[in-house]
């Protein structure tokens, strides 16, 4: 694979897994009531923390590997089974991120009125919008497994520019969530869903098929 369609893959993938529009009625009622300032200062925050631990298992994640022994097919597969149940969940509309956020933002819908901040002791920067809403297991995953197989040092360098451009993008998003969420509607917001759990599903078929491939290779040349 060249430069060009290995970014392109590694964008979409991010995309679709950190799943930012998806995101949006989880951060809508972790800070309903919050003043618009607030909000912008738990998301700044839950996005630094957020590429801090994306960053350290793109970067540092392959010789965790090492240390426990563990191969890059083996976690390619692993990372494929847990990809291919989030995607699964994201077609069915299972309770997800959906339920907690929706019923929340709900409660405290006086959607148009000035917001008034509210439980000064609840900051959900950390947890749960960074770990595990942002930097999951599924993103940690996913820049493991594009690290692996990134062509050299530019391929390296691609998958970190895509992780901080995802996160920027994130951001951009879940500062307009009002306005997303008020003109996609539940609706959209689940076609939207459905259409990244797709992607999310191919990805993950994907990665099974990059891990078992070399296995069987393996045993076929052994065989023979």
């Amino acid at each position: 694979m060249d430069l060009t369609g290995f970014a392109l893959l590694t964008l979409s993938s991010l995309f679709a897994v950190i799943d930012p529009l998806g995101c949006i009625p989880f951060f809508t009622g972790q800070t309903a009531g919050f003043t618009r300032a607030r909000k912008r200062k738990i998301l700044v925050r839950a996005l630094l923390v957020s590429l801090c631990v994306l960053l350290a298992f793109t970067y540092a994640g392959t010789l965790l590997l090492h240390v426990f022994g563990i191969t890059i097919d083996a976690f390619r597969i692993a990372g494929g089974v847990i990809l291919f149940g989030i995607g699964l969940d994201m077609l069915q509309s299972r309770p997800r991120r959906w339920h907690t956020g929706l019923d929340q933002a709900a409660k405290l819908s006086a959607a148009e009125a000035a917001p008034v901040d509210v439980d000064h002791d609840h900051d959900p920067s950390v947890t749960p919008l960074a770990i595990p809403m942002i930097a999951g297991p599924a993103s940690i995953t996913t820049v493991m497994v594009l690290r692996a197989q990134s062509p050299g040092v530019p391929g390296a360098a691609i998958v970190g520019i895509a992780v901080l451009l995802t996160l920027l993008l994130t951001g951009v998003i879940l500062l307009t969530a009002d306005t997303v969420l008020r003109r996609l509607g539940g609706t959209g917001m689940r076609i939207v869903e459905k259409l990244m759990g797709l992607l999310v599903t191919v990805i993950a078929v994907q990665l099974v098929m990059n891990g078992v491939g070399p296995f069987i290779a393996g045993l076929v040349k052994g065989g023979s």
